[in-house]
């Protein structure tokens, strides 16, 4: 919540209607009293209320400081004991118990922001149990303090709808706490510097979840994320990305057990997919790249290198009813130099373009047959 001067305006005089209203109050009722004295000091203080009999201030009293703050209340020794308020210069006040001239015991205090505490104080600072609005944020804190900090446990509202409950460590989550979002997302879990660090869950609002260890408000070290479409990532994170090693297990059945490198497959990994087909060897960019090799299904099989997820480099093809290409790739088709040996004995070795024998190269047959020319399309050029 962000105030307008106007507001602000708005605030400080009602502060200061207050003010003038616990003065008149004070004065209609006890400074008419017998027992009521005047002093004046050397600073230009002032005060009017009860004494002893060696002058101290005792029993119920006003004084007033040379800047213009007021004390009204009970006093003891010469200092604040007992129950009484303080109303600042600018229009904040504390209205409450007071020991020894200090904030102490159970009291209210109005700040000139709009801001109020209520609760419990030690020595001038709020410590044990209280209520702290913040007026301009739109946000309160309502649980334990120490030493004039969120200290122990408590619930904070803040202005956009989340809510956090749970422990704080000077002034800051720290420890086991749940945040519920405005959005309908979910973290439950431990806590260091405000942020999520240490083991916790998070249930986001596409019912994506995510268990496991957290750094900084990062997903760091091990854990599982589970996607509401049934996917599952087992392994490593780093700065809230897929790190390391891990184990992906799809909806659709396929799975990939290996590294990952920011988010994406990386590094030595084997990929099983649902169909049969089964690859082992190296990623890149979340793509086959490098050596690695494929096992089809269909029991045909791919051992060589890979780009872009594709064919692509040196490598052998053996296919499951016998024929054979070893040679150069590009783009998944056969491209480059490369020889193909049929089962039956025949082989062509030459040149091959998109897939196909093109330019120059021999065939010879199992019949001892042989062509050395070129080649257009899989054909003999004559």
């Amino acid at each position: 919540m962000i105030t307008t001067p106007s507001q602000n305006i708005t605030i400080q005089e009602k502060l200061m209607e207050e003010r003038k209203r616990l003065i008149t109050s004070f004065e209609q009722k006890f400074l008419g009293e017998e027992q009521a004295r005047q002093a004046q000091y050397a600073d230009q203080a002032s005060y009017n209320g009860q004494m002893n009999e060696k002058q101290n201030k005792q029993g119920v009293g006003k004084y007033l400081f040379p800047n213009g703050d007021v004390y009204i209340g009970q006093w003891s020794n010469d200092l604040f004991n007992g129950e009484g308020v303080y109303l600042f210069n600018n229009g904040e006040r504390y209205e409450g118990h007071l020991l020894n001239g200090k904030k102490h015991g159970v009291g209210i205090y109005y700040y000139a922001n709009g801001n109020m505490y209520n609760g419990e104080w030690i020595n001038d600072l709020k410590h044990g149990k209280g209520k702290y609005l913040y007026y301009i944020q739109g946000e309160s804190y309502d649980g334990e303090w120490q030493f004039g900090e969120r200290h122990g446990r408590g619930v904070y509202l803040y202005s956009l709808g989340d809510r956090y409950d749970g422990l704080w460590e000077r002034g800051l989550k720290w420890g086991r706490g749940i945040v519920e979002f405005a959005s309908g997302a979910r973290y439950e879990g431990q806590f260091a510097s405000d942020k999520a660090t240490g083991q916790g869950t998070m249930i986001y609002v596409n019912n994506d979840k995510y268990d496991g260890q957290w750094n900084d408000g990062l997903k760091h070290g091990y854990g599982v994320y589970t996607m509401a479409d049934g996917s599952r990532y087992e392994g490593n994170w780093m700065n809230d990305e897929r790190e390391g090693q891990g184990l992906f297990l799809y909806a659709s059945g396929d799975k990939y057990e290996g590294m990952y490198s920011k988010n994406v497959k990386s590094g030595y990994g084997v990929y099983v997919a649902s169909n049969g087909d089964r690859y082992e060897g190296e990623w890149a960019n979340d793509k086959r790249q490098g050596n690695g090799t494929l096992y089809m299904a269909n029991g045909d099989k791919y051992i060589g290198e890979w780009k872009d997820g594709e064919k692509s480099g040196k490598g052998i093809y053996y296919f499951a009813h016998g024929d054979t290409y070893d040679g150069y790739w590009l783009g998944g088709m056969r491209h480059g130099f490369g020889k193909y040996s049929w089962s039956i004995g025949d082989y062509y070795e030459g040149e091959w373009r998109f897939d196909k024998m093109n330019g120059k190269g021999k065939f010879k047959g199992a019949d001892g047959s042989e062509y050395v020319g070129e080649f257009s399309n899989d054909n003999k050029v004559n």
